[in-house]
């Protein structure tokens, strides 16, 4: 593995708030596992790869390639959020005011 994937999948956890041994449980690995993976010293599948995206709530690119870390926060976020974007294209107007609306008041807790 590379030393950048290793090194995002770190930042990723951080980031997410876990500790090396509250990841490996629920990846079920070893933390001897995690920090090999980590140190860039063991490989990672796949399907790995997916859980630690889904885990770390992170685009699988942002694990993998430097351009897509390099990318501006708009184009993540817009990576990250694409279905949700084509799932508003389908609504009417009035349904897109309405789903602004419950993410407005959710964003300042009133919901």
């Amino acid at each position: 593995m590379s030393e950048f994937t290793a090194k995002k999948l770190k930042e990723a956890r951080v980031r997410a708030g876990f500790t090396q041994d509250e990841a490996a449980k629920l990846m079920n690995l070893k933390k001897t596992t995690m920090s090999e993976m980590e140190a860039g010293k063991r490989s990672i599948s796949a399907d790995e790869l997916a859980q630690f995206s889904r885990i770390y709530e992170v685009d699988v690119r942002e694990l993998l390639f430097l351009e897509f870390t390099e990318a501006g926060e708009e184009k993540r976020l817009a990576a990250k959020y694409s279905s949700f974007f084509k799932l508003l294209e389908k609504l009417s107007d009035r349904d897109i005011e309405d789903v602004y609306w419950v993410i407005k008041r959710k964003v300042e807790g009133l919901l």
